[in-house]
């Protein structure tokens, strides 16, 4: 029953986490496109997805590494290539999640201030790490 309990806690925390990134992803390609300095009311959005990111996102990314971490020890996953390997995408993903809120949050506080150019493919790095990490997952290979 606590591996069943687990393995939903992590699902939620790893959607809502997920979801979290895909939506700073966007606002950055987004504001991106806007001329310098930024408008009070695009600096209102921004505030309120580092807020987000803060109260929903950044705890969901902990629960998720949380959970994970007790599900591999109660399935004695240690030694196996897989999770090896979905623990540096994993850690791929904290990093893009870092450097994105990072940059939200330099946004809110200097206007005239851009996002880094290696974010502009992030929604497509976030959707590639987590879509190797499902078929790590599922097949469990080597």
């Amino acid at each position: 029953m606590m591996y069943l309990l687990l393995k939903a806690l992590h699902i939620v925390a790893v959607m809502t986490w997920i979801s979290g990134l895909l939506m700073q992803a966007f606002l950055l390609r987004t504001v991106a496109r806007q001329p310098l300095p930024l408008l009070p009311d695009e600096r209102s959005v921004i505030g309120a997805a580092v807020r987000w990111d803060r109260l929903l996102v950044a705890p969901a990314m902990l629960l998720a590494w949380a959970c994970g971490l007790a599900l591999a020890t109660l399935g004695h996953w240690w030694m196996t290539p897989w999770l090896s390997l979905k623990i540096v995408l994993v850690l791929a993903l904290s990093a893009v999640h870092g450097i994105q809120g990072g940059s939200l949050r330099r946004m809110v506080d200097v206007p005239a201030r851009r996002a880094p150019a290696c974010l502009r493919y992030a929604a497509a790095a976030v959707l590639c790490g987590v879509t190797a990490i499902v078929f790590l997952v599922v097949l469990k290979p080597g």
